[in-house]
């Protein structure tokens, strides 16, 4: 009897203080023991306590009727959302002399990002990503910005980021279809961080010796479907082919030092985009993009102590038919313009942590050169020059990790014009700033 109403009490009221069912299926351990000690139940009277507490938690509870398929490993969900000031300038080129206007803007912008990843077994697996923005490179919203997209406290819309199939049938081999995350190993010179492809990924990698590893990576990325019923380029979908090879070799004491190595190369076939929206895109043939990379760092760890490390990376892009993208694609003057075809990216970077401990600090500092030539502005980074061609610059990122889940980030960019004049829609920037202030709270 004392047992039977001391059940009916201890449930009762920890539904009134708890108020939730799996509250109080898994944390109601120390108050069971807190009454064993006080000689209020035995020990067996808790033990039956505790049984009981979770069948109701499994019968009456909505958590506790959480079915989950028998093929699931690991199903893991993450998500993040971060809060950003932002000022900006950009100074229109003109045809003669040099800008007087600088189009200042301030922005108080935010992104949502909400992710699921499920190990099934066999191999398989399977995810989805949620955010709030549309266009490939950029998750952001503006607060108050355009009419339907937050003017007035209007609400804003989700999208879907990712959605994957991945099959890893060994150690070596690893294959996904859908909308993937980024499978090439680069820097936002020639890819955009925020861009997840869609399409098919490969990639092979072989163990060297303890640690080391050489992996060919290859993407087949639908940048657009075509109705085939239509004659000529407008009726064939576009697609980006990629291949790369990354090597990486560790040395040094217990092997904590590493060098990446990354070539690679990537061609379009010969069709039409007509519906990218990213922040300077191009819609119009895919001719003339036929562009090597080399990509790769140096990270030499505890160079200060413990915990501190060090990188040098790089990146470069040649565009073996940058004349035939600029003169026939975008109409330049061969005899006015140079098609300028390189991009490279040199930088250096100091850290302590990993980014993911309270105390964590990281500082990088880059300088880059996009030629007009170069790069192809549907994957190329929309923050650097907003995505203009023709500019060279630096950009500077710090960050900060003021708790394990929380990061405040400053990122700044600074580019001026290559060739000076330049007018044509891609590369019409005198020079540009952008000053970010991020704080990102993940879960």
């Amino acid at each position: 009897m004392k047992f039977s109403l001391l059940k009916k009490s201890l449930g009762f009221t920890a539904s009134l203080f708890i108020s939730s069912a799996a509250l109080l299926a898994q944390d109601s351990g120390p108050l069971i023991d807190l009454l064993v000690k006080k000689g209020v139940v035995s020990d067996q009277e808790a033990e039956v306590l505790r049984v009981e507490l979770q069948k109701d938690f499994a019968v009456n509870s909505s958590a506790g009727k959480l079915n989950l398929s028998s093929s699931l490993s690991e199903f893991k969900l993450s998500g993040d959302i971060r809060m950003r000031h932002q000022i900006e300038t950009q100074a229109p080129a003109t045809a003669t002399g040099s800008s007087v206007v600088t189009n200042e803007r301030v922005r108080e912008r935010f992104r949502f990002r909400f992710n699921g990843d499920v190990l099934l077994q066999k191999g398989w697996g399977a995810g989805f990503a949620l955010e709030t923005g549309q266009a490939a490179d950029s998750g952001n919203q503006t607060f108050g910005g355009a009419a339907g997209s937050g003017s007035g406290n209007d609400d804003y819309s989700i999208f879907l980021a990712r959605a994957y199939v991945s099959y890893n049938p060994n150690l070596n081999w690893s294959f996904s279809a859908g909308k993937f995350k980024q499978p090439l190993y680069t820097t936002d010179l020639v890819w955009d961080a925020d861009i997840n492809p869609q399409g098919l990924t490969e990639t092979y990698k072989y163990f060297i010796g303890s640690k080391d590893t050489f992996e060919i990576r290859a993407l087949q990325n639908i940048m657009e479907d075509r109705n085939e019923s239509t004659v000529g380029l407008l009726g064939r979908d576009a697609w980006l082919f990629t291949q790369q090879a990354v090597y990486t070799h560790y040395f040094g004491k217990d092997l904590l030092n590493s060098v990446i190595l990354a070539p690679g190369y990537s061609k379009y076939n010969q069709a039409n985009i007509g519906f990218s929206a990213n922040e300077n895109t191009f819609n119009g043939p895919t001719r003339g993009l036929s562009i090597m990379t080399f990509a790769g760092e140096v990270n030499v760890a505890n160079v200060n102590g413990a915990g501190t490390a060090f990188k040098l990376y790089w990146d470069s892009a040649i565009n073996n038919d940058a004349d035939v993208r600029v003169n026939e694609v975008y109409g330049l003057s061969k005899t006015r313009w140079k098609s300028d075809r390189s991009a490279w990216l040199a930088g250096f970077g100091y850290s302590y942590g990993t980014g993911k401990v309270q105390g964590d600090y990281s500082a990088k500092l880059d300088y880059r050169s996009i030629g007009l030539g170069s790069l192809d502005v549907n994957t190329s980074d929309s923050d650097f020059a907003f995505g203009f061609l023709n500019q060279a610059g630096y950009k500077l990122a710090l960050s900060y990790n003021v708790t394990d889940f929380t990061n405040f980030n400053v990122t700044y960019f600074h580019t001026s014009d290559i060739q000076k004049n330049l007018t044509y829609s891609l590369a019409a920037r005198d020079h540009t700033q952008l000053l970010q202030l991020d704080l990102v709270v993940k879960f």
